[in-house]
């Protein structure tokens, strides 16, 4: 799974990077059909917002979060889109 990972207005630390390629890389063992991944990460405010986009076979999955600290925002994403991408899984069986 290839991620982008995209800062506004905000540093991009090599720390976040690795952190998050790390965490969301986990993704992969949920799904086989995960085509690519994106993670937009911004600061507004003291606050830091999260938007996971992740592009499966015939749809595309989206997560939000907003937290003070920017690695909690990534763990949430992760915890959300593991339930999102379980659930697409699921309907994938049903059929």
């Amino acid at each position: 799974m290839k991620l982008q990972i995209t800062a506004r207005n905000m540093d991009l630390t090599e720390a976040i990077r690795s952190y998050a390629e790390k965490r969301l890389g986990k993704l992969e063992r949920f799904s086989q059909n995960i085509i690519s991944s994106e993670l937009i990460l911004s600061e507004q405010r003291g606050k830091y917002n999260g938007e996971l986009i992740v592009k499966v076979k015939g749809k595309t999955l989206k997560a939000t979060s907003t937290e003070k600290d920017p690695l909690t925002v990534i763990d949430r994403l992760k915890d959300k889109m593991s339930d999102a991408i379980k659930a697409y899984e699921d309907r994938l069986k049903g059929q």
